[in-house]
């Protein structure tokens, strides 16, 4: 089937090469389900920018992106990473053994070898893997070959191969989507129990020396590139250390790290870098306030209503001074299907008839939807889960990291109001699950008085404030 444009979506790519055109850079905000997708990939077309590299936070989006690629007769690679492609299933720490250099399928790749080139017009990385399979080749190897050499119109990738294909691609426009994930970093936790018995049971730290490290990451981290072929052999004695010591690598390419003491975790923020002297469009249902100034926004033509309860501050000087009568308060909000939002310093201000993150296990929220269960601000169930199961929302507080954390979040360009902004839509957007107006709208609940800061920024998102009881002080 040939893919078309309705008459609004033309408009929307005439506004975008336009401002291609005069600036290098576009922003579009559009519902889930209008067509973002497609007329990204008309952009890509009209303006004939071969090759392009597209951007995806998700291995499932991309092949979204791919298919529809494919229908619109382009050139096509979606991408995977090392680990994904490989015919061994080595992880990061084989890798990093070095495993490739005796592998068998580690062969140079010749055009020549590769037969019949143009077989190759339309490869997603399920097929690169299969390929190269055949050909007894590294998958890995074969797609960047392909990725350099083959002429495609189009490149997918994850964003955490951004910097390498802007390097060995060199794309003529960069298409960011699901733009939002650029205000809101990846976060990778590390239990400092499972690290202590790593460095100190195993490695043969301190235990002073183990305590001042988890006080200063930073330090820690310097320390831990220092000694990843240490690391890697602790893996090679002793397979139980090998989940720790592959999330302490993937860490390392987190840009932010803390220690957070309430969980006794060692906490890394990963912001994506896809920044390039390319002409670039941005993408998302929910633009970051700061790309929102000029950008072309598509109305979903309904708004989420929401409430604001400002009757206190929850600040952690308020919670210390007033924590009883928050809590109280916070009682008159807590019934059967509902599911709340917090932060764990917050959590005290709840009672004991709730279910707890940690306790659902492999169950899902939506498997206690007649309950009230309580989800971290920052945990695993943040994003891209279903919650339209519940009746009700509530944000209990502003969704914050540690004021030392936003500080850093902020020398980096990410504003604080960006930052609240975005995870508060992101939360909401968790109960809202359509493009249509749902049939029985949620409650929702914001519960800070500081959220009133937000009003207008979430107006931009057709988030509109029904009720907000009057402030008192608190």
């Amino acid at each position: 089937m040939e893919l078309r444009l309705r008459e609004d979506q033309e408009d929307v790519v005439v506004k975008i090469i336009d401002a291609l055109r005069r600036s290098g850079y576009a922003a579009l905000q559009a519902p889930t389900g209008w067509g973002k997708t497609v007329v990204g990939l008309f952009v890509v077309r009209e303006l004939n920018a071969k090759p392009a590299l597209w951007l995806e936070p998700r291995l499932a989006t991309e092949l979204h992106v791919f298919q529809h690629a494919v229908d619109l007769n382009m050139r096509v690679i979606a991408t995977a990473g090392r680990e994904k492609l490989c015919l061994n299933n080595y992880t990061t720490i084989d890798f990093m053994r070095g495993v490739c250099h005796s592998c068998q399928f580690n062969k140079l790749v010749s055009l020549g070898e590769l037969g019949d080139f143009s077989s190759f017009a339309d490869m997603d990385f399920g097929r690169v893997r299969e390929v190269g399979e055949s050909m007894q080749l590294c998958p890995y190897k074969l797609q960047s070959f392909l990725e350099r050499f083959y002429g495609y119109d189009l490149v997918i990738s994850h964003f955490g191969r951004a910097s390498k294909l802007v390097k060995s691609v060199r794309p003529k426009l960069i298409i960011v989507d699901e733009a939002h994930n650029t205000v809101l970093p990846t976060i990778h936790r590390v239990d400092v129990r499972a690290l202590r018995l790593l460095l100190v049971d195993k490695l043969g730290f301190e235990e002073g020396e183990f305590t001042g490290l988890i006080r200063s990451p930073e330090s820690l981290r310097v320390v831990l590139r220092e000694l990843v072929d240490t690391l890697i052999y602790a893996v090679n004695e002793d397979n139980d250390m090998r989940p720790i010591v592959e999330e302490l690598l993937a860490m390392l390419n987190a840009q932010i790290w803390f220690y957070d003491e309430v969980e006794e975790s060692l906490v890394g923020l990963e912001i994506p870098s896809v920044g390039a002297n390319v002409p670039t469009l941005f993408m998302s249902a929910t633009l970051p306030p700061s790309l929102l100034q000029n950008a072309i926004v598509v109305r979903r033509g309904w708004s989420i209503p929401v409430k604001i309860d400002d009757k206190y501050a929850l600040t952690l000087d308020s919670i210390e001074r007033r924590g009883g009568d928050i809590a109280e308060h916070i009682k008159e909000h807590l019934r059967p299907g509902t599911v709340i939002y917090t932060t764990l310093s917050r959590e005290s201000l709840l009672g004991d008839d709730v279910v707890w993150e940690d306790e659902l296990g492999s169950k899902t929220p939506c498997d206690y939807r007649d309950k009230v269960v309580v989800l971290k601000s920052f945990g695993r169930f943040n994003e891209g889960v279903n919650l339209d199961c519940f009746q009700r929302l509530i944000i209990l507080g502003l969704p914050l990291l540690p004021p030392n954390v936003m500080q850093r979040l902020r020398s980096r360009g990410i504003e604080e109001r960006d930052f609240v902004v975005m995870k508060t839509v992101q939360m909401i957007g968790r109960v809202i699950r359509t493009a249509e107006k749902p049939s029985q709208m949620p409650e929702i609940v914001l519960i800070d008085r500081r959220f009133n800061t937000i009003r207008d920024e979430l107006a931009n998102y057709e988030i509109e404030i029904v009720e907000s009881k009057p402030q008192n002080p608190g």
